[in-house]
């Protein structure tokens, strides 16, 4: 199985855009200022539509303290959450992509955002809570075993009555996609073949979209002391995915 940190460093330093979103209007060779901020748009549009669904679900909290975007990226979600929340972190691992996002973030004159390099272990937040957490189209390039592990360290940095909004890819029903994910993920030199079968250059890294068990990730969830969460199922290209809203009780951790 490839390095899947090592693939998005890779993705980061040449198409930091097109690896958040794969449009092609989002390729550094055709990236404009108009298309740069179509693509921060659409993070706004995202970011409204989650808290309104939070407001929907858990009532009118106002929205403000510290918030978290796991897997930031270029910043596409953190930006829009800087107009909600009090101070914002914004979490990736790789750099090239937080050097980008800080370059934006002062373009906008964001001044309320930390730009931190991510770990398993989450040490660069390991003395932070957080009142929102957002993680969106992030854990299906981690794998699972993994990603249950940094979700778990992610919830206990959720503070008493604070929201979390993860996704997760938890099946794949196109059957083009199953096939090509066998062989890249279990396939010896997989990678390159399916490369090779898509016309794209050999070597050029791949973003895997690994399934997470739901019971696995309820049992994540309830070991943590969550016990409000609410549902929203998706479908991006025969990639069926899941959104959790999970609440923390209002007691002290």
């Amino acid at each position: 199985m490839s390095d899947t940190d090592s693939d998005w460093q890779h993705i980061a330093r040449t198409q930091p855009y097109y690896g958040v979103l794969r449009d092609p209007a989002f390729r550094e060779s055709q990236l404009s200022d108009d298309q740069r901020a179509l693509f921060f748009d659409s993070g706004q549009s995202h970011v409204n539509m989650v808290l309104d669904q939070c407001t929907r679900l858990f009532g009118d909290n106002g929205f403000t303290g510290n918030a978290l975007d796991f897997g930031c990226g270029v910043g596409r979600l953190t930006l829009p959450l800087s107009r909600h929340f009090t101070q914002v972190v914004g979490l990736d691992v790789a750099p090239a992509m937080l050097s980008e996002a800080q370059r934006y973030a002062n373009l906008l004159g964001a001044q309320n955002v930390r730009w931190l390099l991510a770990d398993d272990a989450l040490s660069a937040i390991d003395q932070m809570h957080f009142d929102f957490m957002l993680s969106f189209i992030v854990f299906q390039h981690i794998p699972e075993a993994r990603g249950q592990r940094i979700l778990k360290k992610l919830l206990q940095r959720l503070a008493p009555g604070g929201i979390g909004v993860f996704h997760f890819k938890y099946a794949q029903v196109n059957p083009g996609n199953r096939f090509y994910t066998f062989l890249s993920h279990q396939l010896p030199g997989g990678r390159f073949l399916v490369n090779f079968l898509r016309g794209k250059p050999l070597r050029e890294p791949h973003m895997q979209m690994n399934a997470y068990n739901l019971n696995s990730l309820m049992q994540t969830i309830q070991s943590e002391g969550i016990h409000e969460i609410h549902v929203r199922l998706g479908d991006h290209g025969g990639h069926w995915g899941v959104e959790m809203y999970v609440r923390r009780d209002a007691e002290t951790l």
